[in-house]
């Protein structure tokens, strides 16, 4: 088994900063704290209230809606570009290798074949820790330097392969 990890660094999500903006994360929609959708309507008892006090330093009680992406309190229209960044940190289940070895005395003596290695090989299978929502910390832009900076990711590809190893 191999597990990678990478400690530290920050990365800025253009995927998060405009999946918010037009409603395509996780956060812009569910139920609110009222049990009704976030995107319905504030007089139909939809919309959000955000972190934060009132002018006089009591807790913010203002529902505000959530109905479109010009209004939402979400995403990049209406919020700074801080945040989105991420801290970078993910552990990963990077390979597992599984190989079963026959017993050499399977074939006789006089075989020919001296033994035989059947090997299950899997790469990228989990990521088991991460910060960056919806995305992988190492899904950016290029296969250059270029850090930091994730946008447009796919998902993680998850490959699988067998390996027969035969001795003569």
């Amino acid at each position: 088994m191999l597990v990678d990890a990478k400690i530290g660094g920050s990365i800025y999500s253009l995927d998060q900063a405009y999946g918010q903006y037009t409603g395509q994360t996780e956060e812009t929609a569910g139920l609110n704290d009222l049990g009704n959708p976030k995107r319905a309507p504030l007089a139909e008892g939809g919309g959000v209230i955000l972190d934060g006090v009132k002018e006089d330093g009591t807790p913010n009680d203002v529902r505000v809606s959530v109905e479109n992406a010009n209004d939402t309190p979400f995403g990049i229209a209406n919020n700074p570009n801080e945040a989105f960044i991420y801290d970078a940190t993910y552990v990963k289940l990077r390979e597992v290798n599984l190989t079963y070895s026959f017993n050499k005395n399977l074939f006789g003596a006089k075989s020919f074949i001296k033994g035989v290695d059947v090997s299950l090989v899997g790469r990228n299978l989990w990521i088991i820790h991460k910060n960056l929502p919806g995305a992988d910390p190492e899904e950016v832009y290029s296969a250059g330097n270029i850090s930091g900076h994730q946008g447009g990711a796919y998902p993680t590809l998850k490959t699988f392969g067998f390996n027969v190893k035969l001795s003569f």
